[in-house]
């Protein structure tokens, strides 16, 4: 048994009587957790500095309110524990809810588990647990959690809610659900005030008309405005625009793309490079300005068409294609220069405006205006100038020349095979042996004439109602005052030889979307949540040489 003196007795009792004064003064300290109200308060020497709360308890601490059926406070280590309906308020702003809470007083730290509720004024919570820490203002999760604001619903497996900043960072598969898209990202920080989400890492957003990819990009879903880069594109049914940096207003339906541009048309197999485009969804219209080059595959050849400008605009197999000015154009069969180009697909015809010219195997043909026109399966099928027709090839003794009004001309396998001439024809031909022998010169007009083309020189002519013609030895076709046509003008200097005429030293390179890979990875993202130089890997499309 123990042995207890008096004076034993009073120093225990002195202590009990200290520990209760100084709890009683703790819940004045700033600091401090403090019990404003409960139905039942039990204590026991058994756990001292510890009271157990219940019915209807209200504790509060540095502004903050914390609810529940019951409650630990531990006074010493200034800490509690809240179960059943479990309630925080931090001012007018902050609610939580959940099953059960852990509260460091001297931390201001909070965990909070079963059915967690966090709500603002703006937007709310849900997860199975969330760590609230009121020193920093920021409240998180790593098992999975949503949110919900007036029109987005936001899920990720990681989230961190920046409180002052009204700003969260979701991580690791987040998704959003928005009436007029979808988002799916690795790293997203979304402003619930204002709606704008920052994302990193690879990023798609969608919906039932368009697709878009970006590595990193801002979005304000209020406005529906969005810019991107790191290997962005916009893809809207079968026309895909992709840029260093890309700008896109859904409402509007508009998007501009800057620096390494690339429009691709499926349907009708055309690419144009630039540096700067504008798209228009509705009406489906772009324009690009700097620098362009437009690429168009069809019937295994390629067409590549320079201008200062293009437009185009028109449904699906009816687009307007616009070149101007200054347009050259080279494919391996044909090539051209012209002020303006237009190309019409639902007609399958290209005009050429302008002091135009056209060079096919060795003949130059020039006219007011010049028209190529595909057939049916989009292969090159005939030329046609309704006025001022003019032929010239060079031969080593001068040149060959033929000139009327009209011509109507038909390609074979995209050479021109053979053409008529119609309307006050005039012809110069040098009439040569098949050894080469130069025999005479041919001059003569009539109303119509028909030649025959093998391999881009001319095989035969054939004239029809012949008004003038004679064959002169050369030495007398020398000495005649005018040895040219009236209109006569050799443009060799400028003719268009190869493709590198026309594309220089720029390298043509592009990338499916299908066959797109991201240049930034995940685990990246958290190391340099923003990085910059970063430029886009495309593999090169296979055009036909």
């Amino acid at each position: 048994m123990p042995f207890y003196t008096k004076n034993n007795v009073s120093i225990i009792f002195f202590f009990i009587i200290s520990v209760i004064s100084a709890q009683q003064h703790q819940d004045t300290l700033p600091g401090y957790i403090q019990i404003l109200y409960a139905d039942h308060a039990t204590t026991s020497a058994k756990y001292p500095g510890k009271q157990l709360l219940s019915g209807d308890v209200k504790i509060s601490h540095n502004g903050a309110l914390l609810f529940c059926d019951k409650a630990i406070v531990d006074k010493i280590k200034n800490s509690a524990i809240a179960v059943g309906n479990v309630r925080l308020e931090q001012g007018d702003t902050i609610r939580m809810n959940a099953g059960y809470l852990k509260y460091d007083g001297n931390q201001s730290f909070a965990e909070a588990y079963d059915k967690v509720r966090l709500e603002d004024p703006k937007m709310h919570l849900t997860t199975d647990t969330l760590y609230f820490d009121r020193k920093k203002q920021v409240s998180y999760y790593t098992s999975g959690g949503v949110i919900v604001d007036s029109v987005n619903t936001l899920k990720s497996k990681i989230g961190k809610y920046f409180l002052n900043e009204k700003r969260v960072r979701f991580i690791h598969n987040v998704h959003i659900d928005n009436p007029d898209y979808q988002l799916d990202s690795y790293q997203l920080d979304y402003f619930t005030d204002t709606g704008i989400s920052d994302f990193f890492g690879p990023t798609k957003i969608y919906n039932n008309n368009s697709y878009i990819y970006a590595e990193k990009g801002h979005y304000d879903s209020q406005k529906k405005v969005s810019w991107f880069v790191k290997n962005a594109f916009i893809k809207h049914k079968h026309t895909t625009i992709k840029g260093d940096s890309l700008y896109y207003d859904r409402i509007k339906e508009y998007a501009t793309a800057t620096r390494n541009v690339v429009l691709h048309d499926s349907v009708n197999q055309t690419w144009i490079f630039t540096g700067y485009a504008q798209r228009w969804i509705n009406p489906d219209s772009i324009r690009v300005t700097h620098k362009p080059l437009v690429v168009s595959t069809s019937d295994k050849d390629t067409l590549f068409i320079r201008a200062k400008q293009f437009t185009a605009a028109g449904k699906q197999n009816e687009r307007r294609l616009r070149g101007y000015p200054q347009v050259r154009f080279f494919s391996r069969k044909f090539s051209g220069k012209a002020d303006t180009l237009y190309r019409n697909d639902a007609k399958k015809i290209l005009k050429l405006l302008g002091n135009p010219v056209v060079w096919s195997g060795k003949s130059q043909i020039t006219g007011e205006r010049i028209l190529l026109k595909n057939d049916s399966l989009n292969r090159l099928d005939s030329l046609i100038i309704p006025k001022k027709v003019f032929i010239i090839q060079k031969d080593s003794a001068g040149y060959n020349q033929i000139k009327g009004k009209k011509l109507l001309g038909k390609f074979e396998k995209k050479h021109l095979k053979n053409i008529n001439i119609y309307g006050n024809t005039e012809v110069i031909y040098f009439l040569r042996e098949d050894d080469g022998t130069l025999t005479g010169i041919e001059k003569d007009k009539s109303s119509r004439i028909y030649i025959e083309f093998d391999n881009g020189e001319i095989a035969l002519i054939r004239m029809y109602y012949k008004t003038e013609g004679k064959v002169l030895p050369y030495k007398d076709f020398v000495k005649l005052p005018e040895q040219s046509l009236k209109g006569f003008n050799w443009r060799g200097n400028e003719q268009i030889k190869s493709k590198e005429d026309i594309i220089g030293e720029q390298i043509l390179l592009y990338k499916a979307e299908t066959e797109q890979k991201p240049t930034i990875l995940p685990e990246t993202i958290e190391k340099t949540p923003e990085p910059d130089n970063l430029q886009p890997k495309r593999k090169a499309i296979h055009l036909h040489e």
